[in-house]
């Protein structure tokens, strides 16, 4: 077994844990190089899908995710990312073997805008199942100055929605209040955090000079099925990928 008793009560009891150096530096230094392709590549259709907004600190359009990163189309990004122990983890977690459901590359690149204190299943994952786990992999060092993440630490939650469909808990920026009950995870490449879909977390905007890329691939439960393509083909048809000169507005902000 890979987590520990101790590791596994921790997650069910605050809703995420935090396992230091569980990738390697040559790993991350291969991670890193594929981000940085993936960000200059022009994606072919049916790869990845790429999403760009106005900075509301610069006025410049920057590119804030890639999602769909994942596949045949990048099959070594997937080895490195999702190594046997990285399954082991999450079907300990899951209780049960993980699906993937959606992936995702963060560019909080200088004068990106904050990620408001949300959970994640308020982002319409109710139409496709009840609860998921999402592995956050640390690419670059998060800091404070670099917007780095904070969760609720208290546990003080319950597994449902806590707000409506598509809206964030507050649209204040941390420290969250209370402020007892959050913690900043300042964190170091492959440095990884296991959270559940309903803990409430968010960063401020990125008003550093340093870039704070993470990766986020989300699984549910075998039992449930693979709902991947079709979460894809959903989102696609609502909220389709831009291109730099169609970047959006901090208003268009979706949880």
């Amino acid at each position: 077994m890979f987590l520990s008793k101790e590791q596994i009560a921790e997650f069910q009891d605050k809703g995420f844990i935090v396992l230091k150096g569980f990738l390697d530096e040559g790993v991350m230094d291969k991670v890193s190089a594929h981000l940085d392709q993936l960000r200059d590549k022009q994606p072919a259709e049916g790869e990845e899908a790429k999403y760009y907004e106005t900075s509301p600190i610069s006025g410049e359009n920057i590119l804030v995710r890639i999602e769909n990163v994942l596949g045949a189309h990048n099959p070594e990004l997937g080895r490195l990312l999702l190594p046997p122990e990285a399954i082991e983890c999450l079907a300990q977690l899951l209780g049960e073997p993980p699906v993937l459901f959606k992936e995702k590359i963060n560019y909080k690149l200088p004068g990106c805008r904050p990620d408001q204190l949300h959970q994640d299943q308020a982002a319409g994952w109710n139409a496709y199942g009840p609860f998921y786990i999402t592995m956050g992999i640390v690419v670059d060092p998060n800091r404070k100055e670099n917007a780095a993440l904070s969760f609720m630490n208290s546990g003080n939650y319950e597994k449902k929605l806590m707000s409506e469909e598509w809206q964030p808990l507050t649209e204040d920026d941390p420290p969250y209040k209370p402020e007892d009950e959050y913690v900043l995870l300042e964190a170091d490449p492959g440095d990884v955090i296991f959270f559940d879909s309903f803990v409430p977390h968010g960063s401020p905007a990125n008003t550093g000079d340093k870039s704070r890329r993470n990766i986020f691939l989300t699984f549910n439960k075998r039992s449930e099925g693979d709902k991947r393509d079709q979460y894809y083909q959903d989102k696609w048809a609502n909220y389709a990928p831009n291109q730099t000169d169609s970047a959006r507005s901090k208003e268009s902000f979706r949880v």
